[in-house]
């Protein structure tokens, strides 16, 4: 603590000086939650909240991709999380560039960063088992990310929250914020619904449609082959389970179509 000399003249014309009470230092958490950010919390928040997120989804081998460990956790939501992290990330970053300057808009940001910090605390409560397992062999603290991830954008949609409350009324407020959140999850959501159905009608014409028809729908899935992993691993296991040669040899040279794999591969991981 420091302490500092103050002066001052009294009505009669005396200067006197005091010892003044001593400054009282902030402290880590009260910093985390001014309504201003550090620079270290700048730094902090493009690296953990932008940086991060994206190296986890590019070597991510289990939750949203799948890899050496057979069908992702979530692949199923793959659509939908990468399109609500994309929007996410660009909206922490509008806000960290604009911050105040971003006015009635402040609202909305925050809706959507808010949206950010719920869905990474839902993931992070998903795979919290695999993280803790994973620290034993001491690769799971990776796993933690969303955890601080959500942090950062709490503390930052609290942030934009203050910032809309100088600027409109209370009900306006909450309406923003409200289609703030809404927007992020229900667009992402909307197209992963689309994106579902048009891979189970394509995969159904692989699977069960002639040659000339599989080999056609094969062909258009190549091109949605990175937003699906659990829907083709079904047809690894129908060539399993298939008795029929020339059928098997299809499923083989559609599934190399459409995801550049072996099938008989794909098919001894997801047995081992």
């Amino acid at each position: 603590m420091n302490s500092e000399i103050v002066s001052r003249v009294e009505p009669g014309g005396v200067a006197f000086s005091r010892l003044s009470q001593p400054t009282r230092r902030q402290g880590f958490l009260w910093r985390q939650w001014q309504a201003e950010g550090t620079l270290w919390q700048l730094i902090f928040d493009v690296t953990i909240g932008m940086v991060l997120p994206i190296l986890c989804l590019v070597f991510d081998p289990i939750v949203f991709r799948g890899g050496f460990f057979g069908t992702p956790l979530l692949g199923a939501f793959k659509f939908f999380a990468y399109g609500l992290i994309a929007i996410e990330i660009a909206v922490l970053g509008a806000w960290l560039v604009a911050g105040r300057r971003a006015g009635e808009w402040c609202g909305v940001l925050a809706g959507v960063m808010l949206a950010g910090a719920f869905f990474s605390v839902a993931v992070g409560i998903f795979i919290l088992p695999l993280t803790l397992i994973g620290l034993a062999v001491g690769i799971g603290a990776l796993g933690f990310t969303p955890f601080v991830t959500a942090f950062i954008y709490w503390r930052n949609a609290r942030r934009a929250r203050l910032a809309a409350a100088a600027r409109m009324t209370r009900a306006a407020l909450c309406l923003t914020i409200a289609l703030g959140a809404a927007v992020p999850l229900a667009a992402p959501a909307f197209a992963q619904w689309r994106v579902n159905r048009l891979i189970e009608r394509t995969l159904a014409e692989v699977l069960d449609g002639d040659e000339t028809r599989a080999a056609a729908a094969a062909r258009r899935l190549s091109l949605l082959s990175w937003l699906g992993t659990g829907e083709f691993d079904r047809m690894a296991r129908a060539y399993g389970r298939e008795t029929d040669a020339a059928r098997k040899g299809r499923l083989a040279r559609a599934y190399r179509e459409i995801t550049g794999g072996d099938i008989e591969q794909r098919l001894y991981v997801l047995n081992d």
